[in-house]
Protein backbone atom coordinates (compact mmCIF):
# COMPACT_ATOMS: atom_id res chain seq x y z
CA UNK A 1 0.00 0.00 0.00
CA UNK A 2 2.80 2.42 0.93
CA UNK A 3 4.55 1.68 -2.38
CA UNK A 4 1.37 2.62 -4.28
CA UNK A 5 1.07 5.89 -2.33
CA UNK A 6 4.73 6.74 -2.91
CA UNK A 7 4.42 6.02 -6.62
CA UNK A 8 1.29 8.17 -6.80
CA UNK A 9 3.07 11.11 -5.17
CA UNK A 10 6.07 10.66 -7.45
CA UNK A 11 3.73 10.65 -10.47
CA UNK A 12 2.05 13.84 -9.26
CA UNK A 13 5.43 15.49 -8.64
CA UNK A 14 6.69 14.46 -12.07
CA UNK A 15 3.48 15.79 -13.68
CA UNK A 16 3.88 19.07 -11.80
CA UNK A 17 7.46 19.52 -12.99
CA UNK A 18 6.72 18.45 -16.58
CA UNK A 19 3.57 20.55 -16.86
CA UNK A 20 5.18 23.61 -15.32
CA UNK A 21 8.30 23.26 -17.47
CA UNK A 22 6.24 22.87 -20.65
CA UNK A 23 4.19 25.98 -19.90
CA UNK A 24 7.29 28.02 -18.99
CA UNK A 25 8.94 27.02 -22.29
CA UNK A 26 5.86 27.81 -24.41
CA UNK A 27 4.97 31.11 -22.73
CA UNK A 28 8.64 32.05 -22.49
CA UNK A 29 9.09 31.53 -26.23
CA UNK A 30 6.19 33.93 -26.90
CA UNK A 31 6.93 36.61 -24.31
CA UNK A 32 10.70 36.43 -23.84
CA UNK A 33 11.55 36.55 -27.54
CA UNK A 34 10.55 40.22 -27.97
CA UNK A 35 12.21 41.10 -24.65
CA UNK A 36 15.49 39.39 -25.62
CA UNK A 37 15.34 40.98 -29.06
CA UNK A 38 15.03 44.42 -27.48
CA UNK A 39 17.74 43.85 -24.86
CA UNK A 40 20.27 42.48 -27.36
CA UNK A 41 19.64 45.18 -29.96
CA UNK A 42 19.94 47.95 -27.37
CA UNK A 43 23.69 47.17 -27.50
CA UNK A 44 23.84 46.99 -31.31
CA UNK A 45 25.62 50.09 -32.63
CA UNK A 46 26.03 48.81 -36.20
CA UNK A 47 24.98 51.20 -38.94
CA UNK A 48 23.03 48.54 -40.84
CA UNK A 49 20.20 46.43 -39.41
CA UNK A 50 21.54 43.23 -40.93
CA UNK A 51 24.92 43.54 -39.14
CA UNK A 52 25.72 43.51 -35.44
CA UNK A 53 28.40 45.34 -33.44
CA UNK A 54 28.46 45.52 -29.65
CA UNK A 55 28.47 48.86 -27.85
CA UNK A 56 26.67 50.95 -25.24
CA UNK A 57 26.49 54.15 -27.28
CA UNK A 58 22.73 53.76 -27.73
CA UNK A 59 22.24 53.79 -23.95
CA UNK A 60 24.49 56.82 -23.53
CA UNK A 61 22.74 58.76 -26.31
CA UNK A 62 19.25 57.81 -25.12
CA UNK A 63 19.65 58.76 -21.46
CA UNK A 64 21.98 61.67 -22.15
CA UNK A 65 19.31 63.41 -24.20
CA UNK A 66 17.22 66.05 -22.41
CA UNK A 67 14.21 65.32 -24.58
CA UNK A 68 14.32 61.68 -23.52
CA UNK A 69 14.55 62.59 -19.84
CA UNK A 70 11.70 65.06 -20.24
CA UNK A 71 9.59 62.38 -21.96
CA UNK A 72 10.20 59.95 -19.10
CA UNK A 73 9.23 62.62 -16.59
CA UNK A 74 5.99 63.41 -18.42
CA UNK A 75 5.20 59.69 -18.66
CA UNK A 76 5.41 59.13 -14.92
CA UNK A 77 3.59 62.41 -14.24
CA UNK A 78 0.72 61.34 -16.47
CA UNK A 79 0.60 57.98 -14.67
CA UNK A 80 -1.37 59.75 -11.96
CA UNK A 81 -4.41 59.18 -14.18
CA UNK A 82 -4.33 55.50 -13.17
CA UNK A 83 -4.78 56.43 -9.49
CA UNK A 84 -7.66 58.75 -10.37
CA UNK A 85 -9.11 56.14 -12.71
CA UNK A 86 -9.06 53.21 -10.26
CA UNK A 87 -10.75 55.34 -7.58
CA UNK A 88 -13.48 56.54 -9.97
CA UNK A 89 -13.93 53.07 -11.48
CA UNK A 90 -14.28 51.43 -8.05
CA UNK A 91 -16.96 53.94 -7.00
CA UNK A 92 -18.78 53.57 -10.32
CA UNK A 93 -18.65 49.76 -10.18
CA UNK A 94 -19.89 49.67 -6.59
CA UNK A 95 -22.78 52.03 -7.35
CA UNK A 96 -23.79 50.10 -10.46
CA UNK A 97 -23.66 46.69 -8.78
CA UNK A 98 -24.58 47.32 -5.14
CA UNK A 99 -27.08 50.19 -5.36
CA UNK A 100 -30.43 50.04 -7.13
CA UNK A 101 -30.30 53.30 -9.09
CA UNK A 102 -32.41 54.34 -12.11
CA UNK A 103 -30.91 53.80 -15.56
CA UNK A 104 -27.94 51.79 -14.23
CA UNK A 105 -28.00 49.49 -17.28
CA UNK A 106 -27.87 52.51 -19.58
CA UNK A 107 -24.94 53.94 -17.58
CA UNK A 108 -22.98 50.69 -17.64
CA UNK A 109 -23.66 50.16 -21.33
CA UNK A 110 -22.48 53.72 -22.00
CA UNK A 111 -19.17 52.97 -20.28
CA UNK A 112 -18.74 49.91 -22.50
CA UNK A 113 -19.42 52.09 -25.53
CA UNK A 114 -16.94 54.68 -24.24
CA UNK A 115 -14.16 52.11 -24.03
CA UNK A 116 -14.92 50.72 -27.49
CA UNK A 117 -14.73 54.14 -29.16
CA UNK A 118 -11.34 54.44 -30.95
CA UNK A 119 -8.88 56.72 -29.15
CA UNK A 120 -7.57 58.58 -32.20
CA UNK A 121 -10.96 59.87 -33.49
CA UNK A 122 -12.00 60.75 -29.93
CA UNK A 123 -8.91 62.92 -29.56
CA UNK A 124 -9.90 64.67 -32.78
CA UNK A 125 -13.42 65.17 -31.40
CA UNK A 126 -12.10 66.83 -28.25
CA UNK A 127 -9.95 69.09 -30.41
CA UNK A 128 -13.09 70.24 -32.23
CA UNK A 129 -14.67 70.90 -28.83
CA UNK A 130 -11.79 72.46 -26.87
CA UNK A 131 -9.28 73.88 -29.36
CA UNK A 132 -8.27 77.39 -28.31
CA UNK A 133 -9.04 78.92 -31.74
CA UNK A 134 -12.03 77.08 -33.19
CA UNK A 135 -13.26 74.76 -30.40
CA UNK A 136 -17.05 74.82 -30.09
CA UNK A 137 -17.09 74.88 -26.29
CA UNK A 138 -14.44 77.58 -26.07
CA UNK A 139 -16.35 79.73 -28.59
CA UNK A 140 -19.46 79.44 -26.41
CA UNK A 141 -17.54 80.26 -23.21
CA UNK A 142 -15.46 83.08 -24.71
CA UNK A 143 -17.96 85.89 -23.86
CA UNK A 144 -17.70 85.09 -20.12
CA UNK A 145 -13.91 84.80 -20.21
CA UNK A 146 -13.64 81.03 -19.75
CA UNK A 147 -11.65 78.61 -21.89
CA UNK A 148 -10.19 75.12 -21.75
CA UNK A 149 -6.85 74.08 -23.24
CA UNK A 150 -7.02 70.56 -24.63
CA UNK A 151 -3.30 70.72 -25.52
CA UNK A 152 -2.06 70.28 -21.95
CA UNK A 153 -1.36 67.76 -19.21
CA UNK A 154 -4.92 68.19 -17.97
CA UNK A 155 -6.34 67.74 -21.48
CA UNK A 156 -4.42 64.50 -22.03
CA UNK A 157 -5.49 63.16 -18.62
CA UNK A 158 -9.12 64.09 -19.30
CA UNK A 159 -9.24 62.35 -22.68
CA UNK A 160 -7.56 59.24 -21.26
CA UNK A 161 -9.90 59.09 -18.26
CA UNK A 162 -13.04 59.43 -20.34
CA UNK A 163 -11.97 57.45 -23.40
CA UNK A 164 -10.05 54.51 -21.94
CA UNK A 165 -9.16 54.35 -18.25
CA UNK A 166 -12.44 54.78 -16.37
CA UNK A 167 -14.52 52.74 -18.87
CA UNK A 168 -12.15 49.76 -19.06
CA UNK A 169 -11.46 49.70 -15.32
CA UNK A 170 -15.19 49.77 -14.63
CA UNK A 171 -15.78 46.99 -17.16
CA UNK A 172 -13.16 44.82 -15.44
CA UNK A 173 -14.17 45.57 -11.85
CA UNK A 174 -17.93 45.18 -12.34
CA UNK A 175 -17.84 41.39 -12.96
CA UNK A 176 -15.56 40.94 -9.92
CA UNK A 177 -18.08 42.82 -7.75
CA UNK A 178 -20.96 40.83 -9.21
CA UNK A 179 -19.23 37.65 -8.10
CA UNK A 180 -18.76 39.03 -4.58
CA UNK A 181 -21.33 37.84 -2.06
CA UNK A 182 -23.21 40.93 -0.84
CA UNK A 183 -23.81 39.23 2.51
CA UNK A 184 -20.18 40.03 3.40
CA UNK A 185 -21.03 43.73 3.35
CA UNK A 186 -24.34 43.11 5.09
CA UNK A 187 -22.48 41.34 7.90
CA UNK A 188 -20.20 44.36 8.29
CA UNK A 189 -23.15 46.71 8.54
CA UNK A 190 -24.87 44.43 11.06
CA UNK A 191 -21.73 44.64 13.21
CA UNK A 192 -22.03 48.45 13.22
CA UNK A 193 -19.55 49.35 10.47
CA UNK A 194 -20.38 52.38 8.32
CA UNK A 195 -20.12 52.44 4.50
CA UNK A 196 -16.52 53.71 4.46
CA UNK A 197 -15.37 51.20 7.08
CA UNK A 198 -17.17 48.36 5.29
CA UNK A 199 -15.44 49.25 2.04
CA UNK A 200 -12.04 49.58 3.73
CA UNK A 201 -12.25 46.47 5.95
CA UNK A 202 -14.31 44.14 3.75
CA UNK A 203 -14.44 45.08 0.08
CA UNK A 204 -10.90 46.32 -0.51
CA UNK A 205 -9.13 43.28 1.04
CA UNK A 206 -11.36 40.82 -0.82
CA UNK A 207 -11.05 42.66 -4.14
CA UNK A 208 -7.31 43.34 -3.75
CA UNK A 209 -6.26 40.93 -6.56
CA UNK A 210 -8.71 42.47 -9.02
CA UNK A 211 -7.94 46.05 -7.97
CA UNK A 212 -4.18 45.59 -8.17
CA UNK A 213 -4.40 43.80 -11.51
CA UNK A 214 -6.57 46.54 -13.01
CA UNK A 215 -4.37 49.29 -11.52
CA UNK A 216 -1.14 47.78 -12.85
CA UNK A 217 -2.81 47.25 -16.22
CA UNK A 218 -3.72 50.94 -16.23
CA UNK A 219 -0.19 52.03 -15.30
CA UNK A 220 1.42 49.84 -17.95
CA UNK A 221 -1.04 50.79 -20.65
CA UNK A 222 -0.58 54.42 -19.67
CA UNK A 223 3.19 54.20 -20.06
CA UNK A 224 2.83 52.79 -23.57
CA UNK A 225 -0.06 55.09 -24.63
CA UNK A 226 0.65 56.67 -27.99
CA UNK A 227 -2.17 58.10 -30.12
CA UNK A 228 -3.62 60.66 -27.70
CA UNK A 229 -0.20 61.92 -26.60
CA UNK A 230 0.95 62.18 -30.21
CA UNK A 231 -2.07 64.28 -31.22
CA UNK A 232 -2.46 66.46 -28.12
CA UNK A 233 1.01 66.63 -26.61
CA UNK A 234 3.71 66.93 -29.24
CA UNK A 235 2.50 70.28 -30.61
CA UNK A 236 3.10 71.90 -27.20
CA UNK A 237 6.31 70.05 -26.38
CA UNK A 238 4.77 67.27 -24.25
CA UNK A 239 6.59 64.09 -25.27
CA UNK A 240 6.08 60.84 -23.42
CA UNK A 241 7.82 57.49 -23.36
CA UNK A 242 5.95 55.97 -26.32
CA UNK A 243 6.05 59.05 -28.56
CA UNK A 244 9.78 59.41 -27.92
CA UNK A 245 10.36 55.78 -29.01
CA UNK A 246 8.19 56.38 -32.07
CA UNK A 247 10.24 59.46 -33.03
CA UNK A 248 13.50 57.53 -32.64
CA UNK A 249 12.23 54.73 -34.90
CA UNK A 250 10.77 57.11 -37.49
CA UNK A 251 13.92 59.24 -37.73
CA UNK A 252 16.11 59.11 -40.85
CA UNK A 253 18.21 57.13 -40.16
CA UNK A 254 16.30 55.39 -37.35
CA UNK A 255 17.93 55.25 -33.91
CA UNK A 256 17.04 51.66 -33.10
CA UNK A 257 19.60 51.18 -30.34
CA UNK A 258 18.29 54.22 -28.43
CA UNK A 259 14.69 53.04 -28.83
CA UNK A 260 15.67 49.57 -27.62
CA UNK A 261 17.53 51.04 -24.63
CA UNK A 262 14.43 52.97 -23.55
CA UNK A 263 12.31 49.85 -23.95
CA UNK A 264 14.77 47.84 -21.87
CA UNK A 265 14.24 50.32 -19.03
CA UNK A 266 10.50 49.70 -19.44
CA UNK A 267 11.19 45.97 -19.06
CA UNK A 268 12.92 46.65 -15.75
CA UNK A 269 10.02 48.79 -14.49
CA UNK A 270 7.57 46.07 -15.43
CA UNK A 271 9.66 43.41 -13.69
CA UNK A 272 9.47 45.41 -10.47
CA UNK A 273 5.71 45.85 -10.87
CA UNK A 274 5.28 42.12 -11.50
CA UNK A 275 7.26 41.24 -8.38
CA UNK A 276 5.17 43.67 -6.31
CA UNK A 277 2.03 42.10 -7.75
CA UNK A 278 3.23 38.64 -6.76
CA UNK A 279 4.11 39.83 -3.24
CA UNK A 280 0.83 41.59 -2.46
CA UNK A 281 -1.60 39.30 -4.28
CA UNK A 282 0.01 35.89 -3.94
CA UNK A 283 -1.20 35.29 -0.38
CA UNK A 284 -4.46 37.23 -0.68
CA UNK A 285 -6.66 34.82 -2.58
CA UNK A 286 -10.14 34.79 -1.11
CA UNK A 287 -13.01 32.71 -2.50
CA UNK A 288 -16.27 34.64 -2.54
CA UNK A 289 -18.48 32.08 -4.30
CA UNK A 290 -18.91 28.77 -2.54
CA UNK A 291 -21.45 26.01 -2.15
CA UNK A 292 -23.55 27.87 0.41
CA UNK A 293 -26.26 30.39 -0.39
CA UNK A 294 -25.14 33.81 -1.53
CA UNK A 295 -26.76 37.20 -1.93
CA UNK A 296 -26.45 39.48 -4.96
CA UNK A 297 -29.44 41.75 -4.28
CA UNK A 298 -28.76 45.52 -4.68
CA UNK A 299 -29.49 47.87 -1.80
CA UNK A 300 -32.34 50.41 -1.66
CA UNK A 301 -31.16 53.90 -0.64
CA UNK A 302 -34.27 56.05 -1.07
CA UNK A 303 -34.58 59.28 -3.05
CA UNK A 304 -30.84 59.92 -3.14
CA UNK A 305 -30.66 57.29 -5.87
CA UNK A 306 -32.05 59.85 -8.35
CA UNK A 307 -29.25 62.33 -7.57
CA UNK A 308 -26.60 59.61 -7.99
CA UNK A 309 -28.19 58.46 -11.24
CA UNK A 310 -28.33 62.05 -12.53
CA UNK A 311 -24.62 62.62 -11.80
CA UNK A 312 -23.61 59.39 -13.54
CA UNK A 313 -25.84 60.07 -16.55
CA UNK A 314 -24.33 63.55 -16.83
CA UNK A 315 -20.83 62.05 -16.76
CA UNK A 316 -21.50 59.54 -19.57
CA UNK A 317 -23.28 62.17 -21.68
CA UNK A 318 -20.25 64.47 -21.50
CA UNK A 319 -17.56 61.78 -21.61
CA UNK A 320 -19.06 59.40 -24.18
CA UNK A 321 -21.93 60.75 -26.24
CA UNK A 322 -20.71 64.33 -26.72
CA UNK A 323 -17.41 63.38 -28.42
CA UNK A 324 -19.13 60.60 -30.36
CA UNK A 325 -21.69 63.12 -31.62
CA UNK A 326 -18.91 65.48 -32.68
CA UNK A 327 -17.12 62.61 -34.40
CA UNK A 328 -20.28 61.70 -36.28
CA UNK A 329 -20.81 65.34 -37.23
CA UNK A 330 -17.22 65.65 -38.44
CA UNK A 331 -17.67 62.68 -40.76
CA UNK A 332 -20.34 64.64 -42.68
CA UNK A 333 -18.34 67.86 -43.01
CA UNK A 334 -16.98 69.16 -46.30
CA UNK A 335 -13.89 70.44 -44.47
CA UNK A 336 -13.11 68.87 -41.11
CA UNK A 337 -13.46 71.46 -38.34
CA UNK A 338 -14.93 74.28 -40.47
CA UNK A 339 -18.47 74.77 -39.16
CA UNK A 340 -18.94 78.31 -40.38
CA UNK A 341 -18.60 77.92 -44.15
CA UNK A 342 -21.64 77.90 -46.41
CA UNK A 343 -23.32 74.49 -46.55
CA UNK A 344 -20.66 72.78 -44.38
CA UNK A 345 -22.19 69.28 -44.49
CA UNK A 346 -22.21 66.61 -47.18
CA UNK A 347 -22.66 62.84 -47.46
CA UNK A 348 -20.28 62.47 -50.40
CA UNK A 349 -17.40 61.31 -48.21
CA UNK A 350 -19.51 58.48 -46.80
CA UNK A 351 -20.48 57.34 -50.29
CA UNK A 352 -16.85 57.36 -51.44
CA UNK A 353 -15.55 55.42 -48.43
CA UNK A 354 -18.31 52.80 -48.26
CA UNK A 355 -18.15 52.05 -52.00
CA UNK A 356 -14.37 51.65 -51.90
CA UNK A 357 -13.28 48.01 -52.24
CA UNK A 358 -10.43 48.71 -49.84
CA UNK A 359 -12.96 49.59 -47.12
CA UNK A 360 -14.95 46.37 -47.67
CA UNK A 361 -11.77 44.29 -47.53
CA UNK A 362 -10.64 46.08 -44.35
CA UNK A 363 -14.04 45.54 -42.71
CA UNK A 364 -13.82 41.80 -43.39
CA UNK A 365 -10.25 41.76 -42.08
CA UNK A 366 -11.27 43.54 -38.85
CA UNK A 367 -14.18 41.19 -38.16
CA UNK A 368 -12.11 38.08 -38.85
CA UNK A 369 -9.18 39.36 -36.80
CA UNK A 370 -11.34 40.35 -33.83
CA UNK A 371 -13.45 37.19 -33.69
CA UNK A 372 -10.50 34.84 -34.22
CA UNK A 373 -8.25 36.55 -31.67
CA UNK A 374 -10.99 36.80 -29.02
CA UNK A 375 -12.23 33.25 -29.58
CA UNK A 376 -8.82 31.59 -29.46
CA UNK A 377 -7.70 33.90 -26.68
CA UNK A 378 -10.66 33.09 -24.47
CA UNK A 379 -9.85 29.38 -24.63
CA UNK A 380 -6.12 29.80 -24.11
CA UNK A 381 -6.40 32.44 -21.37
CA UNK A 382 -9.01 30.52 -19.38
CA UNK A 383 -7.05 27.26 -19.59
CA UNK A 384 -3.80 28.95 -18.61
CA UNK A 385 -5.46 30.79 -15.72
CA UNK A 386 -7.03 27.55 -14.50
CA UNK A 387 -3.66 25.81 -14.58
CA UNK A 388 -2.09 28.61 -12.54
CA UNK A 389 -4.87 28.77 -9.95
CA UNK A 390 -5.98 25.16 -9.55
CA UNK A 391 -3.10 22.94 -10.67
CA UNK A 392 0.12 22.10 -8.84
CA UNK A 393 2.74 23.34 -11.27
CA UNK A 394 6.43 23.98 -10.82
CA UNK A 395 7.61 27.47 -11.68
CA UNK A 396 4.34 29.34 -11.11
CA UNK A 397 6.08 32.57 -10.08
CA UNK A 398 8.26 32.53 -13.19
CA UNK A 399 5.23 31.81 -15.32
CA UNK A 400 3.29 34.74 -13.85
CA UNK A 401 6.14 37.11 -14.64
CA UNK A 402 6.43 35.76 -18.19
CA UNK A 403 2.73 36.40 -18.69
CA UNK A 404 3.19 40.06 -17.72
CA UNK A 405 6.14 40.63 -20.09
CA UNK A 406 4.24 41.46 -23.33
CA UNK A 407 2.97 44.64 -21.71
CA UNK A 408 6.55 45.72 -21.09
CA UNK A 409 7.10 46.12 -24.82
CA UNK A 410 5.55 49.12 -26.60
CA UNK A 411 3.33 48.03 -29.46
CA UNK A 412 5.58 49.37 -32.21
CA UNK A 413 8.59 47.45 -30.84
CA UNK A 414 6.57 44.31 -30.21
CA UNK A 415 5.61 44.40 -33.88
CA UNK A 416 9.21 45.09 -34.91
CA UNK A 417 10.53 42.13 -32.89
CA UNK A 418 7.92 39.77 -34.34
CA UNK A 419 8.65 41.07 -37.84
CA UNK A 420 12.35 40.33 -37.39
CA UNK A 421 11.51 36.88 -36.02
CA UNK A 422 9.24 36.05 -38.94
CA UNK A 423 11.83 37.16 -41.48
CA UNK A 424 14.80 35.43 -39.82
CA UNK A 425 13.29 32.03 -38.94
CA UNK A 426 12.61 30.01 -42.13
CA UNK A 427 9.84 27.89 -40.62
CA UNK A 428 7.96 31.04 -39.54
CA UNK A 429 8.39 32.97 -42.77
CA UNK A 430 5.15 31.62 -44.35
CA UNK A 431 3.23 33.49 -41.61
CA UNK A 432 4.54 36.85 -42.82
CA UNK A 433 1.78 39.00 -44.31
CA UNK A 434 -0.98 36.60 -43.23
CA UNK A 435 -3.73 36.73 -40.64
CA UNK A 436 -1.79 34.12 -38.67
CA UNK A 437 0.95 36.60 -37.79
CA UNK A 438 -1.57 39.28 -36.76
CA UNK A 439 -3.58 36.88 -34.59
CA UNK A 440 -0.41 35.53 -32.96
CA UNK A 441 0.97 38.93 -31.98
CA UNK A 442 -2.40 40.16 -30.70
CA UNK A 443 -2.83 36.99 -28.62
CA UNK A 444 0.55 37.65 -27.04
CA UNK A 445 -0.19 41.33 -26.43
CA UNK A 446 -3.57 40.72 -24.74
CA UNK A 447 -2.36 37.71 -22.74
CA UNK A 448 -1.62 39.65 -19.51
CA UNK A 449 -5.09 41.14 -19.08
CA UNK A 450 -6.89 37.99 -20.27
CA UNK A 451 -5.03 35.57 -18.00
CA UNK A 452 -4.92 37.71 -14.86
CA UNK A 453 -8.56 38.75 -14.97
CA UNK A 454 -9.50 35.10 -15.45
CA UNK A 455 -7.31 34.25 -12.46
CA UNK A 456 -9.18 36.84 -10.41
CA UNK A 457 -12.52 35.26 -11.33
CA UNK A 458 -11.28 31.74 -10.58
CA UNK A 459 -9.79 32.76 -7.24
CA UNK A 460 -13.22 34.00 -6.16
CA UNK A 461 -14.76 30.57 -6.90
CA UNK A 462 -14.27 28.05 -4.09
CA UNK A 463 -12.63 24.72 -4.94
CA UNK A 464 -15.32 22.84 -3.00
CA UNK A 465 -17.65 23.23 -5.98
CA UNK A 466 -15.22 21.21 -8.11
CA UNK A 467 -14.71 18.66 -5.32
CA UNK A 468 -18.46 18.04 -5.14
CA UNK A 469 -18.65 17.55 -8.90
CA UNK A 470 -15.81 15.04 -8.86
CA UNK A 471 -17.36 13.14 -5.97
CA UNK A 472 -20.48 12.85 -8.14
CA UNK A 473 -18.38 11.23 -10.87
CA UNK A 474 -17.72 14.19 -13.18
CA UNK A 475 -14.34 14.28 -14.87
CA UNK A 476 -12.09 17.31 -15.13
CA UNK A 477 -13.47 18.53 -18.44
CA UNK A 478 -17.12 18.14 -17.40
CA UNK A 479 -16.40 19.94 -14.12
CA UNK A 480 -14.64 22.75 -15.94
CA UNK A 481 -17.41 23.12 -18.54
CA UNK A 482 -20.47 22.63 -16.29
CA UNK A 483 -19.27 24.25 -13.04
CA UNK A 484 -16.36 26.64 -13.51
CA UNK A 485 -17.16 28.33 -16.82
CA UNK A 486 -20.81 29.17 -15.93
CA UNK A 487 -19.70 30.68 -12.62
CA UNK A 488 -17.18 33.00 -14.28
CA UNK A 489 -19.28 33.68 -17.39
CA UNK A 490 -19.62 37.46 -16.78
CA UNK A 491 -15.84 37.77 -16.74
CA UNK A 492 -15.55 35.55 -19.83
CA UNK A 493 -17.91 37.78 -21.76
CA UNK A 494 -16.03 40.89 -20.61
CA UNK A 495 -12.69 39.45 -21.66
CA UNK A 496 -14.05 38.33 -25.06
CA UNK A 497 -15.42 41.81 -25.75
CA UNK A 498 -12.25 43.57 -24.57
CA UNK A 499 -9.91 41.32 -26.59
CA UNK A 500 -12.17 41.62 -29.65
CA UNK A 501 -12.16 45.41 -29.60
CA UNK A 502 -8.47 45.57 -28.69
CA UNK A 503 -7.71 43.52 -31.81
CA UNK A 504 -10.02 45.64 -33.96
CA UNK A 505 -8.69 49.00 -32.67
CA UNK A 506 -4.99 48.17 -32.45
CA UNK A 507 -2.67 50.26 -34.60
CA UNK A 508 0.88 50.34 -33.23
CA UNK A 509 1.31 46.59 -32.69
CA UNK A 510 0.26 45.42 -36.15
CA UNK A 511 1.26 48.39 -38.30
CA UNK A 512 4.51 46.69 -39.38
CA UNK A 513 2.87 43.30 -39.98
CA UNK A 514 -0.26 44.28 -41.90
CA UNK A 515 -0.28 43.89 -45.67
CA UNK A 516 -2.59 44.99 -48.46
CA UNK A 517 -4.72 41.88 -48.05
CA UNK A 518 -4.76 41.91 -44.25
CA UNK A 519 -5.20 45.63 -43.50
CA UNK A 520 -7.95 46.09 -40.86
CA UNK A 521 -10.03 49.23 -40.41
CA UNK A 522 -7.70 50.61 -37.73
CA UNK A 523 -4.75 50.74 -40.15
CA UNK A 524 -6.99 52.16 -42.88
CA UNK A 525 -8.08 54.91 -40.46
CA UNK A 526 -4.43 55.63 -39.64
CA UNK A 527 -3.59 55.84 -43.35
CA UNK A 528 -6.39 58.35 -43.94
CA UNK A 529 -5.24 60.43 -40.94
CA UNK A 530 -1.62 60.50 -42.07
CA UNK A 531 -2.74 61.53 -45.57
CA UNK A 532 -4.79 64.42 -44.16
CA UNK A 533 -8.14 62.90 -45.20
CA UNK A 534 -9.75 63.64 -41.84
CA UNK A 535 -13.34 63.17 -43.03
CA UNK A 536 -12.56 59.64 -44.23
CA UNK A 537 -10.70 58.93 -40.97
CA UNK A 538 -13.72 60.17 -39.01
CA UNK A 539 -16.00 57.88 -41.04
CA UNK A 540 -13.85 54.86 -40.21
CA UNK A 541 -13.87 55.99 -36.58
CA UNK A 542 -17.68 56.15 -36.59
CA UNK A 543 -17.90 52.66 -38.11
CA UNK A 544 -15.48 51.25 -35.53
CA UNK A 545 -17.51 52.99 -32.83
CA UNK A 546 -20.77 51.46 -34.10
CA UNK A 547 -19.04 48.08 -34.16
CA UNK A 548 -18.05 48.70 -30.54
CA UNK A 549 -21.65 49.61 -29.66
CA UNK A 550 -22.86 46.33 -31.17
CA UNK A 551 -20.26 44.33 -29.26
CA UNK A 552 -21.12 46.18 -26.05
CA UNK A 553 -24.85 45.49 -26.47
CA UNK A 554 -24.30 41.80 -27.15
CA UNK A 555 -21.76 41.43 -24.34
CA UNK A 556 -23.95 43.20 -21.81
CA UNK A 557 -27.01 41.16 -22.74
CA UNK A 558 -25.38 37.75 -22.65
CA UNK A 559 -22.98 38.55 -19.82
CA UNK A 560 -25.75 39.59 -17.47
CA UNK A 561 -27.98 36.70 -18.52
CA UNK A 562 -25.23 34.11 -18.09
CA UNK A 563 -24.29 35.59 -14.74
CA UNK A 564 -27.90 35.45 -13.52
CA UNK A 565 -28.31 31.85 -14.69
CA UNK A 566 -25.06 30.78 -13.03
CA UNK A 567 -25.98 32.35 -9.70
Amino acid sequence: MSVVVVNRYRLQADSSVLGGTALVIIIGALSLTPAIFILVNSFNVAQHAESWRFGAQGWADAFGNRQTLSAMGYSFLLSIRSLIGIALAFVLSWLLVRIRIPCRRFIELSLWIGYFLPALPLALSWILLLDGDYGIVNRILKPIGWSFNIYSIYGIIWVHLTATIVPVMTILLTPALRQLDASLEEAGRVCGAGPVQTIRRVLLPVLAPALLTVFLAGVIRGLEAFEIEQVLGTRVGIYVYATRIYDLIQSEPPYFSQAMALSTLFLGVLFVLAMLYQHFVGERQIATISGRGVSFRPMEIGKSRFLISGILIGFVLIAVYLPFGILLTGSFMKLFGFFHINEPFTASHWVSVVKDNVFLSSLQSSLFLGITTAGIGLILYSMLAYALVRCSLAGKKVLNILIWLPWAVPGILLGLSFLSLLLSVPMLYPLYGTYGSLVLILLVKEMPIGVHMMKTALVQTAEELEHVARVCGAGWFITYRRIILPMVSPMLVSIFAIVFMAAVKDISTIILLGSGTTKPLSLLMMSYSMAGEMQAAAIIGVILSLLGVAVALISRRYGLRLGTEAH
